[in-house]
């Protein structure tokens, strides 16, 4: 059973660039940011095909972010490979001000 929702704050807007990786932590996951056409979107880092925690650095062309690894695209909109198999985890984001949060399910206590 998933945790309540938890917002947690990741970054000011204005950290991030246009079609360019921002790397965030939360509750020790890797969280790759993209600000992409004025909006924002969240992805799990780790790059299922070998694990490689790399998605940050990788090339962004429309909304796919390329893995600098091996390749492998992924859409940041739903986190579903565009050129191979497999999906990363997807993020709800929020902005308020100028504060980017995502939403992610808390463990239960």
């Amino acid at each position: 059973m998933m945790g309540p929702l938890q917002e947690c704050k990741v970054a000011r807007v204005g950290e991030l660039r246009d079609n360019k990786g921002f790397l965030a932590t939360v509750h020790g996951e890797e969280i790759s940011l993209f600000k992409i056409g004025g909006e924002v979107f969240a992805i799990g880092n780790v790059c299922p095909h070998q694990h490689f925690s790399k998605l940050h650095e990788g090339e962004v062309a429309g909304f796919s972010v390329t893995c600098p690894m091996h390749g492998w695209a992924y859409d940041v909109r739903t986190g579903v490979s565009t050129n191979a198999g497999g999906k990363v985890k997807t993020y709800e984001v929020q902005i308020r001000r100028d504060e980017v949060f995502i939403l992610i399910h808390g463990d239960a206590d």
